[in-house]
């Protein structure tokens, strides 16, 4: 990076009716409130002895632009002493803080690769660093950004242990933009706008872009559909509209569900209009496009506040018809073990996958989803998305089984086996989940499989929703963030 090319970008940016955000403000951003449609986070990771750049070129265009940045500090190269060996003293990174020019976050003490060490080492470098940061500057930093943009889930969860808000992970993903409400607060991505004499202005990795052509094309604007809800005055959440006329959808089904040819109603329902409420985003990055099977097995008033997730316990076939009969059960999604995601409800009417008869009692007693807001007794269907995943779930005799096989071990059932979810269906969860939850305002706690609900086994301890997986194989949690 050249003083004039950053000069450049920093000038394209204040043209263009760009707008620098502090910590706080896409702290607040990660949390669903809105901040103007063209923002931008300028990050440094200050942890080399580079004084001069800072004091000489890089404060000096922060203030003539009016902008603001976050300085990820490692605190080993911070200076008490002003003036020695080129580094940045404490005082400097205060004076220039208290001018509005930066935010301090944190860099660790001594730049270690997160993937390579303990949780103990991890937690005692992000720890101390963020105590030094507080007494140095008066000001806990709420931002961490991973050395080398290397890190674990295991060390995402020490991050967030330890009281972060944000951690930035550089190209871990195929966007590069930061969303509304992001799931994936803890690696967000960044922008790295370096190049070469030689092919500048075009930027590195960018596929031939140059900057203003990146931060236009990979700057999305945060769309309503994407949108984590707002409470209302009576702490209720403010129902989304569903890409579909579900007034329409019901009163068809009602039709489509007296038919007494079986022919005929499902040539009814084929035809039924139904439109998936995955967003552009999240569709664009599955492998496979989503397909739609309307099931008429439905009913008004859904306001969902968690996620209940299903093992089919058989084929997507003998699924697809059962949630197609009429008067049977249902759910919003049903997921392939090849990672196809088929949407058979729209989200803002209750499917049948998770009931309690009309009683509580039916329910077990810990049941997250089983009263509404307001303390009373509320069926889980109509506070819920449901999404049934493809799975043999518990296998009497593995021998033979061709598909993949997981074993755990309890005292009082001795070695079980169970059919693993393969990584195409848990890519696809995941990215189903995480759009749910931005479009609804569900947090990680509230993804619960359907034992928690009913007194059912599925689906099952093969699939570890956000704690590490011991048995055979383990695996690390498959959900990350708050």
């Amino acid at each position: 990076m050249t003083t004039e090319w950053f000069l450049s970008q920093i000038r394209w940016l204040s043209e263009n009716g760009f707008t620098t955000l502090s910590a706080e403000q896409l702290s607040a951003f990660l949390e669903g409130k809105n901040i103007p449609a063209k923002s931008v986070v300028l990050s440094f990771d200050l942890g080399t002895a580079e004084h001069d750049d800072y004091s000489n070129n890089i404060i000096p265009v922060l203030k003539q632009y009016h902008f603001h940045a976050l300085f990820f500090v490692v605190t080993n190269m911070i200076n008490d002493a002003c003036g020695m060996e080129n580094k940045v003293c404490w005082n400097e990174l205060k004076d220039w803080s208290n001018q509005g020019l930066i935010s301090v976050e944190s860099h660790g003490v001594y730049h270690p690769d997160y993937a390579t060490i303990t949780a103990v080492e991890q937690r005692q470098d992000a720890g101390t660093a963020r105590q030094i940061i507080t007494q140095k500057m008066g000001r806990t930093p709420i931002g961490f950004a991973f050395p080398f943009d290397s890190f674990t889930t295991g060390a995402v969860q020490v991050i967030k242990s330890i009281g972060y808000q944000f951690a930035l992970a550089g190209n871990t993903r195929t966007d590069r933009s930061v969303h509304l409400g992001d799931a994936d607060r803890y690696f967000l991505p960044r922008v790295y706008p370096y190049s070469n004499p030689k092919i500048y202005p075009v930027i590195y990795g960018t596929s031939g872009k140059t900057f203003d052509q990146l931060i236009s094309s990979d700057s999305a604007v945060q769309s309503a559909a994407t949108a984590i809800p707002q409470e209302t005055p009576s702490g209720t959440v403010t129902p989304q509209a569903s890409a579909t006329d579900t007034q329409a959808y019901i009163q068809s089904c009602t039709k489509i569900n007296q038919m007494v040819n079986a022919q005929d109603r499902l040539h009814a329902l084929a035809n039924l209009p139904l439109s998936t409420d995955i967003s552009a985003q999240t569709q664009s990055r599955l492998s496979k496009p989503v397909i739609v099977k309307p099931s008429c097995n439905v009913i008004a008033g859904n306001v969902p506040r968690g996620i209940v997730l299903h093992a089919t316990r058989g084929t997507l076939v003998a699924t697809i018809g059962e949630f197609q009969q009429p008067n049977a059960t249902s759910a919003h999604y049903i997921i392939d073990r090849d990672g196809q995601i088929y949407q058979m409800v729209p989200e803002s009417l209750g499917a049948f996958h998770a009931s309690c008869g009309g009683s509580r009692s039916v329910c077990v007693p810990s049941c997250p989803l089983c009263e509404g807001l307001d303390g009373k007794f509320l069926e889980p269907y109509l506070q819920s998305v449901g999404i049934e995943l493809v799975n043999d779930g518990q296998l009497v005799d593995p021998t033979g089984y061709k598909g993949l096989i997981y074993e755990d071990y309890l005292m009082s059932f001795r070695y079980r086996y169970w059919e693993d979810y393969p990584d195409a269906q848990l890519q696809a969860l995941v990215l189903l989940v995480n759009d749910i939850r931005a479009r609804w305002g569900i947090p990680l706690d509230l993804v619960v499989g359907h034992y928690r609900i009913n007194y059912k086994t599925d689906p099952g301890p093969a699939l570890n929703i956000s704690w590490y997986r011991t048995g055979n194989p383990p695996r690390a949690p498959i959900f990350t963030g708050p």
